[in-house]
């Protein structure tokens, strides 16, 4: 088979399925072009989630009628001269980057003016090919029109989703967008209806309203480091969400898809207050650098990007959210305990007036000592932040004398307080307090480790014995003594009773589970502690002695993450007098 070139016109439509994957590229794409042009005022028009029909309008700068015509080329710009230009782009993008690709599998056209022309410009483009470019009547602005997407393309076209899902990606694009421009208006459109609405406004409010959470709920964040700033706002924790769909992040103002970063506020949570596994942080978390420490053009839609010190940024957005979770505990505890409510997803509760009045806060230990690394590594900039950031201890605000009612099911503990009744599970109360209890002491508990009278050869498969070779040295920080073919000489004096094959099978998993930027030995540490918590619990099920329950309810009052155990279930819910008596009409 001989060799040939494509025609442009096949070479333009594949090309274009890089950068068009679905109607909400398109909008992405049209919308980033507003911003660079300096609109105020960004009006979007969906028909058929965007197969009959998308149209961005805006009131920025426009174009005359030479640019007009030159921006549906391949490799138009504005602002790219050399190569090293493309490493330092601050703005998204210029007319014409997106809207070769864009025009060659639609009907496409534009009608544009600038303030300083008497008329408008009209360019249409069919399937990549130039129909016209005329005068036209027109609003300083541009108005970008994509009918009949993917019509040159019908294979791509049977892969687009129903109308309804179409819409549901375009919606999220457009609030992407809003929440990180608020001196911007915006409005979305369907079928003539407006379904989203942001008025020139607060970042604030849009987060709340995109959310869709009220105002008290959101927790701020904020780190300024030397080679970055970080802002934003995430959900108590007590308000995780069931899907990933609300983790919301953004670099240099561009709307990104990275799991590792997403992973590292999770951590967090996991650190703090706890989370279980099938529930995720709600948050909407802005990062600006220096665009030279970053590459927004690894892929071609640019949602994801590269870091150069990806380790930094892991470790300072970590440390960041924690430090904003420990901030709002204390704040919440020195006014005496807010009232924080979980959702319906976590705690089942029978009524919505049910209330949890300890808001999850910080276990005993400082914001600064938390967020350095528990064993000696290299400063980097999230370090030198976690030092400024002052080493605070502060003991939980008393909750009042819970007096005890009694036991139900072998499960619950029920005690009464001055202003209510509260409800507690056993097993979760417990191990949260053994945790605290443990991680306090972590570093007297690391020093504790026991050398066997004949070193162990663990029975594992080749890919475990492979991931703990890799972190043999985190291992032996945390107490394991291991040789370079794996025998075991000493191990933590915590688990002493422990099956060794068994407990290094975990460290296999654990260390397994951790391939995206957690430094080994903080969460090894973790989990231990989590495990050691867990096994010497009161279990479901255990008939308590009257003391023995007073005592778990008299050390609620120094538990210091009061909310969730270790694995981020909650321990206790709790109904006030005044809801009670609504609940039977008094």
């Amino acid at each position: 088979m001989k060799i040939h070139i494509l025609p442009p016109a096949v070479a333009d439509q594949i090309a274009a399925g890089e950068v068009v994957e679905r109607p909400a590229s398109v909008v992405k794409e049209m919308i980033e072009n507003a911003i660079d042009a300096n609109a105020t005022q960004i009006d979007v028009f969906i028909k058929d989630g965007g197969k009959k029909l998308i149209e961005v309008r805006d009131n920025g700068t426009g174009m005359d009628p030479e640019d007009a015509e030159k921006c549906v080329l391949r490799h138009a710009t504005s602002k790219i001269s050399t190569i090293d230009d493309v490493f330092a782009i601050r703005s998204f993008g210029f007319r014409g980057e997106a809207l070769s690709a864009i025009s060659a599998i639609s009907n496409f056209e534009i009608v544009t003016k600038q303030e300083k022309d008497d008329a408008g410009t009209c360019v249409k483009v069919d399937a990549g090919k130039l129909i016209s470019n005329s005068p036209s009547p027109a609003n300083n602005g541009t108005i970008f029109r994509v009918k009949n997407l993917f019509f040159p393309v019908p294979a791509r076209l049977a892969h687009l989703k129903n109308s309804g899902t179409e819409m549901a990606a375009i919606r999220r694009e457009f609030e992407s967008f809003a929440l990180t421009h608020p001196h911007i208006g915006f409005k979305l459109f369907r079928d003539e209806t407006v379904v989203l609405d942001f008025p020139i406004g607060k970042q604030f409010d849009r987060v709340t309203k995109v959310l869709g959470e009220d105002s008290s709920a959101l927790i701020p964040v904020e780190g300024n480091l030397p080679a970055a700033k970080i802002h934003g706002w995430v959900l108590q924790p007590g308000r995780c969400g069931t899907s990933k769909k609300s983790q919301l992040l953004w670099v240099n103002g561009r709307h990104i898809d990275d799991h590792k970063l997403a992973w590292a506020i999770r951590e967090a949570y996991h650190q703090t207050a706890g989370i279980e596994k099938h529930l995720y942080p709600k948050f909407a978390i802005w990062i600006e650098l220096d665009p030279l420490l970053v590459d927004v053009n690894v892929h071609p839609r640019k949602t994801e990007v590269k870091f150069s010190e990806p380790g930094d940024i892991w470790s300072a957005i970590k440390n960041t959210v924690t430090s904003g979770l420990q901030r709002s505990e204390r704040s919440s505890l020195s006014a005496g305990g807010t009232v924080a409510q979980f959702t319906e997803s976590q705690t089942p509760h029978r009524t919505s007036s049910f209330r949890s009045p300890s808001f999850s806060g910080g276990q005993k230990r400082s914001a600064a000592n938390f967020s350095r690394e528990l064993f000696t590594q290299p400063k980097s900039f999230s370090d030198l932040h976690a030092e400024r950031s002052g080493a605070i201890e502060e003991e939980p605000a008393p909750v009042g004398k819970l007096q005890l009612v009694g036991q139900v099911a072998k499960k619950y503990i029920l005690a009464e307080a001055e202003n209510g009744l509260w409800v507690f599970d056993q097993h979760a109360l417990h191990e949260r307090q053994r945790f605290e209890m443990f991680w306090n002491d972590r570093e007297t508990l690391l020093k504790e480790k026991q050398t066997l009278l004949v070193p162990h050869t663990p029975q594992l498969d080749e890919e475990q014995r492979e991931l703990l070779l890799k972190k043999r040295d985190q291992l032996n920080t945390l107490g394991f003594e291991l040789d370079e073919n794996l025998n075991v000489i000493a191990i933590p004096s915590l688990f002493t009773e422990k099956d060794l094959d068994m407990l290094l099978a975990d460290l296999s998993e654990w260390i397994g589970d951790e391939q995206i930027g957690e430094h080994t030995s903080d969460k090894l540490l973790r989990k231990i502690l989590e495990y050691k918590a867990c096994r010497g619990s009161v279990m479901f099920g255990d008939a308590l002695q009257p003391e023995e329950m007073q005592k778990l309810l008299d050390d609620f009052q120094t538990t210091q993450w009061r909310n969730l155990c270790p694995h981020g279930r909650p321990n206790h819910v709790f109904w006030s007098f005044e809801d009670l008596d609504k609940e039977f009409h008094r």
